[in-house]
């Protein structure tokens, strides 16, 4: 009797054993959360400061946080969340081997595959790659078996035809000779520092070129300028009013950019509004009905389209300029154009 059981018991400890070790095992092979993590949060945040701290103000704080498991296999997504001493935040998408021993900056580009089309050459067709600094133009083989990162040109037309045509003039802010043979679109955030050194220097430039350059203005707030959108809203209404009156806004903004504090934003934009002598009531129904912002959304897809990523980004008849304060590359590609329409 007692020896069945003890064989009863036994029997019951090595179906436990088996059951324990199974249950191990396919949680480990699934990947399920009682799998071992064993990616150090903070040794990513370690990284991160030695890498980069040295590109960035004093008293930033990092904060490394994972994510799922990515569709690259064998790594893990997440992302680092940047606070800076001025209250504004950023974050940085990145990827980290399950061992936890290698990063990469970035996240997974997105090919829009259903939004390919035909080019009409040797049956290649033609997409983009959504990235985190926007979409990247690709163009894939007849076979498919090749992707090539470009886009397909027309020798036949004009190289910026159609950059050009996907920018909406209508209803835009304008500084300049709306006649004039050289077209510029700046492409800017009211909150941007390097956008305001260019509003500086646009200034003298338009005073060179005087008749010879109409000069439009896009908005393009960055995600993590706090009040960068709230001051694209305000100008706009302020536009609907009066362009002359948008232009003074323009240039209040930028003056007093780094006095404006995103607690108290609102406010200070409708009290500069205020001082320029606009209808307030007009004013404060345009940014409380959302239309403007809408405006703004528009805007902003219509820079992505044509590759804007950073501010200011100009665009000279179709042809976009690299982003940042670069008075020389922007009269390069005046000057040129111009020459063009003279016959020289």
């Amino acid at each position: 009797m007692k020896k069945e059981i003890f064989t009863r018991k036994m029997e019951k400890s090595i179906t436990s054993v088996f059951a324990l070790v199974f249950l191990t095992a396919f949680f480990l092979s699934s990947g399920s959360l009682f799998a071992f993590d064993i990616i150090d949060s903070g040794k990513l945040e370690q990284h991160f400061r030695g890498r980069y701290g040295v590109y960035l103000p004093p008293g930033f704080t990092v904060k490394a946080v994972k994510g799922k498991n990515s569709d690259v296999k064998g790594f893990k997504e997440g992302e680092y969340q940047i606070g800076f001493p001025e209250g504004e935040n950023r974050n940085f998408p990145f990827l980290v081997s399950l061992d936890g021993k290698f990063l990469i900056m970035g996240s997974v580009a997105t090919v829009k595959v259903d939004q390919m089309k035909e080019t009409g050459v040797a049956g290649m067709r033609e997409g983009t790659v959504l990235t985190e600094g926007g979409e990247v133009p690709i163009l894939v083989s007849g076979d498919r078996e090749t992707i090539i990162v470009g886009r397909l040109e027309n020798l036949n037309e004009d190289p910026a035809a159609e950059t050009a045509a996907k920018i909406s003039l209508e209803n835009v802010p304008l500084k300049g000779n709306s006649k004039a043979l050289v077209t510029v679109v700046e492409y800017s955030d009211f909150q941007c520092g390097y956008c305001a050194r260019a509003a500086d220097q646009i200034a003298d430039f338009l005073k060179d070129y005087k008749g010879k350059v109409r000069f439009f203005y896009k908005q393009f707030p960055l995600s993590f300028h706090k009040w960068a959108e709230q001051a694209s809203v305000s100008s706009l209404c302020i536009y609907d009013q009066s362009n002359e009156k948008f232009w003074e806004f323009h240039d209040a903004i930028f003056k007093k950019q780094s006095e404006i504090k995103v607690a108290e934003a609102k406010k200070t934009l409708a009290d500069m509004a205020s001082k320029l002598g606009v209808d307030m009531k007009k004013y404060n129904e345009c940014v409380e009905s959302g239309q403007a912002k809408q405006r703004v959304a528009s805007d902003i897809a219509e820079g992505r389209s044509i590759g804007v990523s950073g501010t200011p980004t100009f665009v000279v008849d179709g042809f976009v300029i690299s982003a940042g304060a670069n008075m020389k590359a922007l009269k390069n590609a005046v000057d040129y154009r111009l020459s063009l329409s003279s016959g020289e």
